[in-house]
């Protein structure tokens, strides 16, 4: 469909929805274990630590659903009646845009990869024990 600036456009939203989804399943398997880890063990201080990270899992499914509403918002700015914009009705306005947040979430998948690495880390220490 790329075609166009409006189809790349679209075509690379699709894929951040995609990629999205795929992230907050995994902060949900990870909330999951967390749970299942304080159920079973008795360890002091250990939902202090759990709470740790499922405050920054809990952070970042925030940043995602933020990331969502920005993505639709592009999307409405890309069409008209659903139709794609031609390339000389795109405004650069509307490229900044799709940068600004193309940037927001690389951030926010980078701080997922250390936050969901730590969080594995810990349960590991947990599940080795």
């Amino acid at each position: 469909m790329a075609a166009t600036k409006a189809g790349y456009f679209v075509d690379e939203i699709t894929d951040w929805k995609r990629t999205i989804a795929f992230h907050i399943d995994e902060i949900y398997g990870l909330t999951v274990k967390l749970a299942e880890l304080v159920q079973r063990n008795s360890i002091p201080n250990l939902a202090a630590k759990v709470e740790k990270h499922q405050d920054k899992l809990n952070g970042l499914s925030k940043k995602f659903s933020t990331l969502l509403l920005q993505f639709r918002r592009q999307e409405a700015m890309l069409k008209t009646d659903s139709t794609l914009l031609d390339d000389s009705q795109i405004k650069t306005e509307t490229e900044t845009y799709q940068k600004g947040i193309r940037q927001m979430l690389h951030d926010t998948e980078k701080e997922f990869i250390e936050v969901k690495n730590n969080c594995q880390s810990f349960l590991a220490g947990f599940y080795n024990k």
